[in-house]
């Protein structure tokens, strides 16, 4: 069988632009079995497309080789299923050219359960030696192969040939590429890091290698790509997290891949997007129609569901992806594209608000590194990647209180900022406080909380109004806020239920609050009722200082929200935001859940402010869902803008907005936002 003749793609543009231009995309999944006898059977290329184009997508990601390690057209260097009769690949790009619509092709890394089973030999071990698997032995799972596997990378970079050769597709999507923790202990690992001079014993060596590979095979993958077509879209999924940054010269864009009901929760898309938009290239954010997670056939969101999720991918200024996964004969779900379609003509309808748009932000979180570095480029988090705590905390407060905010780098420039967090913990190098220093004396406010800066018991970060005096040995300890940082709260003494810091003001700076001890720290020898010891004495120690344009809070209080939710926690860092950004970018009485992040258009010049109303049902132990979402009315919006705007209307619909003007802010009341909605302040 020979590949189908595909007709010659139209893009001719860059692969960001591409990104950037097509807000609704499709991920096709199609991991089918070999044990599955009817693959392909029922596919109707018309009705394939059709159904797509119905529904208003412009991109799809079609499979080439899925985890099975199975292919769909006529490989010569790959298997193909062994059901498939025909180049299914080769007839969907087809169709789907016909109708406009972009076709990447995915192509699987790391897992191929194929070549486990053929190759046995290039699946990964685990440090107890076991194969690398993703379940026990006699249940279902993917093997995981090893990439120090030279002729398998070969194998990859000839298939990914093949298919920009014989296709002409607009990128390959690599997935699985993630590294596991904290690496593979097969023999040819075991050589090649004695080679290198690596201890084979050593958790943060085998981190390191395995970084090295990924950079030589992601590398080598690339290269190969763009020297078929210098514009094709490259993305290899398990890279994304803040040190991806080291990485970003084999990437054309940002994917994140957050579907909420899967296990990714609702929160961790617009954390993670904000340092994900801070990488100078086009970011996707991708979801997925499934009531739970991928392959969940029969499970589909409601129509509510999926238009919220599309909302909060807006509103972060990225392009929406739509997982869905092909019925093994070849057969979309109508139902699926029904409730897809009914997002992606929102989506297209809210495209013009929306293209080229920036984010208008005012707060930058700094993700800080464990370990002190020579200069400001510093990489926080370390080769395993993950979020610090401390920082998610403080994006998911800052949602909650609708301040317009980035995550950012130790190296970021800060002058596009009025306020700087050093949220918990972190170091901070000479690089890095000379910048803050320059920030402050420029006129913009610096806050750090708990051990942010902390080194050989003293704050590196210039100008903080403390020194520190040492852990607090009380956990959990309690919090008396006093009447200004407890202003609007009920006058009690709150527990804090992790760690806090015992500092001292410095001259000229003024405390809020008090930290108290309890009688003693609950242990198996001493304890008392069902929890925590209750409090017992002031500590002669603040909970807040203030000094000038400065400010530091003793508890780890970012962190600690994040662990555990207590609204006190905010109210805290609400009113030191009070007091050092007195006219914030939005202000607004709306709930806390509800999301208004403002963004910035230049041609035609104007604000766009969106607001995603988010009603989570818990109905189940393990899924956090919207069945449907009832409309929030009448929310008062003040959005800064300096002067009288030349209009003001909800878009889509462009339907006209009374507004009031107050000083620098435009006063708005929203009249109802079920789902998403944006006002637009033109002329601003």
């Amino acid at each position: 069988m020979n590949p189908r003749k595909v007709c010659k793609s139209p893009i001719r543009c860059s692969a960001a632009e591409l990104v950037a231009s097509r807000f609704r995309q499709i991920h096709l999944d199609f991991h089918t079995s070999e044990h599955i006898p009817d693959v392909g059977a029922a596919f109707d290329p018309d009705m394939f497309a059709d159904t797509l184009a119905e529904a208003r997508v412009n991109w799809i990601t079609l499979f080439a080789k899925c985890h099975h390690g199975l292919s769909y057209y006529p490989t010569r260097v790959g298997t193909m299923h062994p059901a498939l009769t025909f180049d299914l690949l080769g007839e969907q790009i087809e169709a789907c050219r016909k109708r406009g619509i972009v076709t990447p092709a995915y192509l699987s890394v790391r897992v191929d359960e194929h070549n486990a089973h053929v190759r046995p030999e290039r699946i990964g071990r685990l440090k107890d030696g076991k194969l690398w698997r993703g379940a026990e032995p006699l249940q279902a799972g993917w093997y995981n192969l090893c990439m120090n596997n030279p002729d398998y990378v070969d194998e990859l970079a000839t298939q990914a040939e093949e298919v920009l050769k014989w296709y002409d597709v607009e990128g390959i999507f690599f997935d699985m590429c993630y590294n596991p923790d904290p690496g593979c202990y097969c023999p040819r690992c075991f050589d090649s890091m004695k080679k290198l001079g690596l201890d084979f014993a050593s958790d943060e060596d085998h981190r390191k290698f395995e970084f090295l590979l990924t950079r030589d095979y992601t590398k080598r993958l690339a290269k190969v790509i763009r020297g078929i077509r210098k514009n094709a879209t490259i993305f290899f999924n398990g890279r994304m997290r803040p040190d991806m940054r080291q990485e970003l010269d084999v990437f054309s864009h940002i994917e994140i891949e957050a579907l909420p009901t899967g296990g990714w929760g609702y929160a961790f898309f617009p954390i993670h997007v904000r340092y994900g938009r801070m990488m100078n290239k086009p970011v996707q954010g991708m979801t997925a129609r499934f009531h739970k997670s991928w392959a969940d056939f029969g499970g589909l969101k409601t129509k509510d569901q999926l238009m919220y999720e599309a909302g909060t991918i807006l509103a972060a200024n990225a392009v929406v992806n739509v997982g869905d996964q092909c019925h093994p004969r070849g057969i979309l779900d109508q139902g699926a594209y029904e409730v897809i379609g009914t997002s992606f003509k929102h989506v297209e309808a809210c495209e013009p608000w929306c293209t080229k748009a920036r984010p208008a932000t005012e707060i930058g979180v700094m993700m800080l590194p464990d370990i002190p570095a020579a200069g400001a480029a510093a990489i926080p988090a370390g080769c395993t990647g993950g979020m610090k705590s401390s920082a998610d905390g403080a994006g998911r407060m800052l949602l909650e209180l609708k301040q317009q905010f980035d995550l950012i780098y130790p190296d970021t420039r800060l002058d596009a900022y009025k306020v700087v967090i050093l949220p918990d913990q972190g170091q901070v190098s000479l690089a890095t406080a000379k910048a803050l220093a320059a920030f402050v004396k420029q006129g913009g406010v610096l806050i750090a909380s708990h051990q942010a800066s902390l080194l050989d018991g003293r704050f590196t970060c210039p100008g903080l109004p403390v020194s520190y005096i040492g852990a607090n040995p009380f956990k959990p300890c309690y919090l008396e806020y006093g009447h200004i940082m407890g202003k609007g709260l009920p006058d009690s003494k709150f527990v804090l239920y992790g760690d806090s810091s015992l500092v001292k003001p410095s001259a000229g700076a003024t405390a809020f609050g008090k930290l108290y001890s309890s009688y003693f720290n609950r242990t198996y020898e001493h304890f008392c009722s069902h929890f925590q010891t209750p409090y017992d004495k002031p500590m002669n120690n603040p909970v807040a200082v203030l000094k000038g344009r400065m400010a530091y809070i003793a508890p780890a209080i970012f962190t600690n929200y994040r662990e555990h939710a207590y609204p006190v926690y905010k109210m805290l860092v609400a009113r030191l935001l009070e007091r050092l950004l007195p006219a914030p970018l939005v202000r607004t009485q709306a709930p806390s859940a509800m999301e208004i992040s403002v963004n910035r258009q230049a041609r035609p010049k104007r604000l766009v402010a969106h607001l995603v109303n988010f009603q989570p049902q818990r109905r189940h132990t393990n899924v956090e869902w919207i069945e449907d979402i009832y409309p929030v009315r009448d929310i008062a919006l003040a959005v800064r803008t300096g002067k009288k705007p030349s209009a003001v209307y909800l878009a889509p619909d462009r339907i006209g907005l009374g507004y009031s003007m107050q000083g620098e802010y435009c006063n708005i009341v929203v009249p109802e936002v079920k789902a998403h909605a944006m006002v637009v302040l033109e002329g601003v």
